[in-house]
């Protein structure tokens, strides 16, 4: 990570919002070389050149860029070429598949030695699902798991609603050492656990299969049917923003029921939920009690420091639930 321009580096590769960035450690006049130096740390960071985040963020960050230098005689060359011609430089910066649907890619500076890489979808919502891109509860959720490792150490970990893969990746990322045990990353959506697949590629190198996440399609309605046998007994269910759709709870209150009727006691669910509608989130909680579960809140994670860039004006919940 750059030392001089380390937070906007950490924060223009995984595409933070560019009026929010940390713009107030830029001290300006900027010369030439400090110029080329902000370039190479963020636009033409070597993760970027290879995998490049999506072209209007990055016309966006240059033209923020350019604003803050719009009182000095000389600006960057570069500044200027790559704003102009350079926007789609490298492979898949607006590319998709053959439905038109755009991708593009985020880097998540997590320590140094530790990063993540995801090929994510451009839009919130495509292909019939919410899932190909990363939430702000699944930040939240990798979070709270970099700051409570003992939750997840040694523990076999299945994720429901997987989406992009944040956090099945992250849980057995070799710099990060959070000794879990096996990995499953589960997504209803076809596209979403291809996607995974392909995230999980992208930041597995040379690795042992025993010691990646996998990724598999689990449909909540048929939990049961799923091939089990093949997979470790599971210790701790992870999810992140799976509880924004009312019309998807009985779906998901029936998975939660098959794994702890296998498990029991032994059983721990981590759910994380951007409050969106307190009475659909209210509405979760009271059928989760008609279950028989007990609900435990883990953290105000809007408060906590965060390993990643986020939005900590969003208000996440992060719950235990036991039975």
């Amino acid at each position: 990570m750059s030392e001089k321009y380390g937070k906007l580096q950490q924060q223009f590769l995984c595409c933070y919002p560019v009026n929010k960035m940390a713009w107030s450690s830029v001290k300006l006049p900027l010369n030439w070389d400090e110029q080329q130096e902000l370039l190479a740390a963020t636009c033409g960071h070597p993760m970027n050149r290879r995998h490049p985040v999506r072209r209007s963020y990055l016309e966006a960050f240059l033209k923020q860029l350019m604003h803050l230098l719009k009182d000095q005689e000389d600006v960057h060359d570069d500044i200027y070429s790559r704003l102009c011609g350079g926007l789609g430089e490298g492979k898949g910066s607006g590319s998709g598949s053959g439905s038109g649907t755009s991708y593009a890619y985020k880097h998540y500076l997590i320590s140094p030695g530790a990063h993540i890489t995801l090929r994510e979808c451009n839009s919130f919502v495509s292909e019939g699902t919410t899932g190909l891109c990363t939430w702000e509860a699944a930040l939240a959720l990798a979070d709270y798991v970099l700051q409570h490792r003992d939750l997840v150490s040694g523990k076999n970990i299945v994720e429901l609603g997987a989406g992009a893969g944040l956090v099945g990746i992250l849980l057995k990322l070799p710099g990060l050492e959070l000794k879990t045990g096996q990995v499953l990353l589960t997504d209803g959506s076809e596209p979403c656990v291809q996607l995974m697949r392909e995230n999980i590629a992208l930041n597995f190198h040379n690795t042992p299969v025993e010691e990646m996440p996998q990724a598999e399609q689990l449909d909540w309605d048929a939990v049961a049917e799923f091939p089990w046998k093949s997979h470790a007994d599971t210790d701790l269910l992870l999810a992140a923003d799976v509880i924004y759709d009312d019309s998807q709870f009985d779906a998901l209150l029936g998975a939660l029921d098959y794994f702890y009727t296998r498990r029991g006691g032994q059983l721990e669910t981590l759910l994380a939920s951007t409050v969106r509608n307190v009475d659909t989130l209210h509405k979760f909680m009271t059928l989760l009690g008609l279950h028989g579960y007990k609900v435990t809140p883990c953290a105000n994670v809007s408060a906590c420091a965060s390993h990643f860039c986020r939005d900590h004006t969003a208000a996440v919940q992060i719950i235990s639930i036991r039975r």
